[in-house]
């Protein structure tokens, strides 16, 4: 019976393969891609930042508008005493302010940068979700496939508690084994109620993500997302896709223009723009004439506008500086990420190749010995411990690489 169980548990240990598909529930949750596709529909952090991509798109249209006219009525000799004049004379003024230089093209210039940068947060706020998703969607799965791995090991262990209890009652066993086994199936006891509890606190912070209540029900994962190709993870091609595609680079981008085209108006603003009107007069007798004007203001304070290029300058080439910066940052996060990546994948194929065959032999081996009467229950514990420690390494580092890979997804701009 202790054989029996204990092939049981290597056949559920084998991490290798998706575990057995639940039952059919319509709660979402089965997959990742079930939950970013939600993400995208609920999350009020998304439809926040687009909605201030919108709002920003919208003010390029105000920017290169004219600023409105001014209307303005003018009433003289009230009381009458300047013979001069026909009686009450009142004027009516309208007045158009008109930009020159090409300052109104260079406002909407810069409204359209800071709408192009607006669209960018929107696109890095779609990216965070989705890796966040990601992320704890593998956790959640490691958290199932660990309950799976404690529970089987839990009834191996009962399995050989029983056998090793009767033995010990004929005599052919010590009482150490016994209690030995019995502490071992406590401990895993505990082990289960913690992973139950992780389980349900990956369950709320999912629903966070999907702006869900905390309790709304889940589906169990049914199995994590294959991982690329090695041909697609090469340091130099994702490098470059990362400085073409990341949202980040490109607000940044978009700054960096936003900049120089305020420089650009800085300097336009030394000359100064034109207000033309025209006007007509009344007087007692009604109609009196009609007239045209035009004003402008004085460039004295030439010192300010100076100034005010001088900050411009400066701001341009911050912007600059900091996108050098960005994508330094990034190529050497990006290589970083991949380095993490390809070691956690060499570790992988080590412990599956190599460990887990070697681990599963000692719990074979271990358990005919007991059979015979050649080894205790500790040598047959101590076998199964160290084939789920091998198999909860495997299962970390399979959960490792999905989140290492959802994070170099999100810094190139796309899936892989």
């Amino acid at each position: 019976m202790l054989r029996s169980s204990i092939i049981g548990l290597l056949g559920a240990l084998a991490l290798t393969g998706p575990v057995p598909a639940a039952p059919k529930t319509t709660a979402p949750g089965s997959t990742v891609g079930e939950l970013i596709a939600l993400a995208r529909q609920l999350s009020p952090e998304l439809a926040a930042a687009a909605l201030n991509a919108e709002a920003a798109v919208a003010r390029i249209t105000s920017a290169g508008a004219l600023p409105d006219p001014m209307g303005r009525v003018t009433t003289d000799n009230l009381d009458q005493r300047n013979v001069s004049m026909n009686g009450r004379t009142t004027q009516y003024r309208l007045m158009q302010e008109f930009p020159l230089w090409g300052k109104l093209d260079l406002k909407r210039d810069i409204a359209s940068f800071e709408a192009t940068a607006a669209q960018h947060r929107r696109r890095s706020a779609e990216l965070e979700l989705v890796a966040r998703v990601k992320g704890v969607f593998a956790a959640r799965y490691a958290t199932f496939q660990a309950l799976t791995l404690t529970q089987q090991t839990l009834d191996t262990v009962t399995t050989a508690t029983a056998n090793v209890r009767d033995r010990y009652s004929q005599g052919g066993a010590a009482q150490d084994d016994v209690l030995r086994l019995e502490i071992e199936a406590e401990e895993l006891n505990i082990e289960i109620e913690r992973l139950r509890g992780q389980a349900i606190k990956t369950a709320a912070q999912l629903n966070a993500l999907l702006n869900r209540r905390p309790d709304a029900p889940l589906a169990r994962p049914a199995a994590l997302r294959p991982l690329p190709n090695e041909s697609k993870m090469r340091i130099a091609a994702l490098v470059d896709r990362a400085v073409r595609l990341n949202p980040s680079i490109a607000e940044g981008e978009a700054k960096a223009g936003s900049a120089s085209a305020m420089r650009e108006l800085a300097e336009r603003n030394r000359y100064p723009d034109i207000n033309l009107g025209v006007m007509t007069t009344q007087d007692r007798d009604g109609y009196a004439g009609a007239g045209v004007m035009g004003e402008f203001r004085v460039p004295l304070q030439w010192g300010a506008k100076e100034a005010e290029v001088s900050a411009a300058t400066a701001e341009q080439a911050a912007a600059e500086q900091r996108l050098r910066t960005l994508k330094a940052a990034l190529q050497g996060e990006v290589a970083g990420m991949l380095a993490e990546y390809g070691a956690a994948r060499k570790t992988l194929a080590i412990l599956q190749q190599h460990h887990l065959p070697r681990s599963e032999l000692m719990v074979r081996s271990s358990l005919s010995a007991l059979e015979t009467g050649q080894a205790d229950a500790f040598k047959v514990l101590d076998a199964i411990r160290r084939l789920r420690t091998v198999q909860l390494e495997i299962l970390k580092l399979r959960v490792q690489l999905q989140a290492t890979l959802a994070d170099i997804e999100k810094a190139v701009g796309e899936d892989l």
